[in-house]
């Protein structure tokens, strides 16, 4: 399949950047204080350290074999058809948490409008950005860079009058900063690891960009390193004004209403709060048919649903079928933390295949191992995709600890659900 070479560095940042700031400023932040209080910050700066290990491996195969729906044609070159499906099978599923972004973004609309429904307005933004994507990538893209701008202006107002506000004696106290322990602080960080990742799925685009090689590892590398920055920044003045007692589970309007002038508290609600979450509704607009369309020219799916509009090159069909999965938790009433806290943990499972994929790269694929151009040695990529493993796995077990025997069932059988289509799919289509 062949897209139209349009996206520039500048492109595919501000999607990587939307990506990771969403949710979890905007959301997330409240439910990390209630884990470990006042070391939030810290958990935020742990959470992007990890989450750049976890993502180097892809970088360093996005800059070998950039590709449209890359994470899933990584998988599938090295790995084998079967083993690439698989994954993309659980990164389908994870599409629900889109609708997180919604209902964030509901939220904080509904901190301006008290009265107004909080499901509809969540099913109106999924819907807008639905039309957006379907006129086209670069116009998607343009409408990013410009809520980027408006995002970060936002963010920096809430830092530039709260944070020579902050008591920091509070930050000094082991007590303060632990007061669930470890386990508390490990909860935190597999919260924010939600919200620090993400800006890998830009791989996703390789095909679609003018200078993939070049730009796919930078975008992934400064869009969380700038990401991480404002996260540290704006979890200090987040947890370090008001009690904790108001804080946990809180979104940040309720810090930004007590510390911002009234005319600057609603820019923040729109500049920050808004934009962080729709920019973020769009990134994954954005990128989540690509895999799907490959998967489908490689016959795991039916090819009618990868059909591209020819005049705006985009694959219209898909991208309803996207607006519908993330719908349904919203217009289902589920709870926020629910779909957190499950989605994640699928996130973690089929983050697992790229760094497997990563790790047998240059047995499996030596020429496009040593053609990649970010040079590693085999040895560092290995090791990076072994310490990626790890992570993922204490991770997962931790996410794990969190969900309700529902949750169990539910992933469960999602699985055995996919590994008995992969079976009778690849034998009806001979694929090997």
């Amino acid at each position: 399949m062949k897209l139209k070479k349009t996206l520039s560095f500048w492109d595919v940042f501000a999607i990587a950047l939307g990506q990771v700031i969403g949710s979890g400023i905007m959301v997330l932040i409240g439910i990390g204080i209630g884990y470990t209080a006042y070391a939030v910050p810290l958990a935020f700066m742990l959470s992007a350290i990890l989450s750049l290990v976890k993502q180097m491996p892809v970088v360093f195969m996005g800059s070998a074999m950039p590709a449209t729906g890359g994470l899933y044609v990584y998988c599938k070159r090295v790995l084998g058809p079967k083993v690439g499906f698989f994954y993309l099978a659980i990164l389908l599923i994870t599409h629900i948490l889109i609708a997180l972004f919604a209902l964030g973004f509901a939220e904080y609309v509904a901190a301006l409008v008290p009265d107004i429904n909080v499901r509809y307005v969540a099913f109106g933004i999924l819907f807008l950005f639905y039309l957006v994507n379907l006129v086209g990538i670069r116009q998607a893209a343009a409408v990013q860079k410009i809520m980027i701008v408006f995002l970060l202006c936002g963010l920096s107002a809430l830092i530039f009058f709260g944070i020579l506000e902050v008591d920091y004696a509070n930050f000094a106290s082991q007590e303060k900063l632990f007061p669930d322990g470890w386990y508390g602080f490990a909860l935190a960080c597999v919260v924010m690891s939600f919200a620090t990742g993400g800006a890998q799925f830009v791989s996703e685009l390789g095909g679609e960009m003018k200078n993939p090689h070049h730009d796919l590892p930078r975008a992934i590398f400064y869009s969380t390193l700038l990401a991480a920055v404002f996260f540290a920044l704006v979890s200090i003045v987040a947890v370090g004004i008001l009690p904790i007692e108001q804080t946990a589970g809180a979104t940040l309007s309720d810090v930004a209403r007590e510390i911002l002038p009234g005319h600057l508290y609603t820019a923040f609600i729109v500049g920050a709060g808004l934009f962080a979450l729709a920019t973020s509704i769009n990134s994954t607009f954005t990128w989540a048919t690509k895999s799907v369309l490959i998967a489908c020219e490689d016959g795991w799916l039916p090819k009618g649903i990868a059909v591209v509009n020819k005049r705006f090159n985009t694959p219209h069909i898909l991208l309803t079928l996207l607006l519908i999965i993330g719908s349904a938790p919203v217009l289902a009433g589920w709870d926020l933390h629910y779909i957190i806290m499950l989605g994640s943990g699928l996130v973690f499972i089929y983050d697992m295949v790229p760094l497997i994929a990563a790790f047998l790269l240059s047995a499996r694929l030596p020429d496009v191992f040593a053609a990649a151009h970010l040079k590693l040695s085999e040895r560092t990529v290995k090791v990076i995709s072994v310490a990626g493993l790890l992570i993922l796995l204490g991770q997962f077990g931790l996410v794990f600890s969190d969900i309700d025997l529902t949750g169990w069932y539910l992933i469960s059988g999602y699985l055995i659900f996919i590994i008995i289509y992969i079976h009778f799919r690849a034998k009806q289509k001979n694929i090997h």
